[in-house]
């Protein structure tokens, strides 16, 4: 082997190494400032211990609840979208009465924006 290859592969190793190490240390010291009990759970950003959703997707459940209320079914896809900076939420619903549905909701305020009857290309 070139022994020019060889020391840039030993110098990148060492500098990863050297990395990992320094970033090892920088958590362990940011940790060190917690107070015991401070974060219940890593999957968690409350002290409480509920997960909060970010502002733009707390009303993803009442979005489902009212496209449910509306068209009383199963929901076969749910979809997030970000539309000219707006979250939404689609649902494709199989009705019960055996229609399908696609329902639109703005996650920002959970109200229904749009919603229409998908049509059987069977006649």
């Amino acid at each position: 082997m070139n022994s020019k290859f060889v020391k840039k592969v030993l110098i990148l190793v060492s500098s990863l190494m050297a990395q990992t190490v320094l970033s090892n240390i920088a958590h362990s010291a940011d940790l060190s400032g917690l107070k015991p009990g401070a974060v219940d759970r890593v999957d968690t950003n409350t002290t409480d211990g509920r997960y909060a959703l970010p502002p733009s997707k707390v009303n993803i459940e009442p979005c489902q609840r009212k496209a449910l209320l509306l068209h009383p079914g199963t929901v076969e896809k749910q979809q997030i979208l970000h539309r000219h900076g707006a979250f939404l939420a689609q649902y494709a619903i199989q009705a019960h009465d055996g229609s399908e549905w696609v329902v639109l909701c703005d996650l920002a305020d959970g109200n229904v924006i749009r919603e229409q009857k998908l049509v059987d290309d069977a006649l």
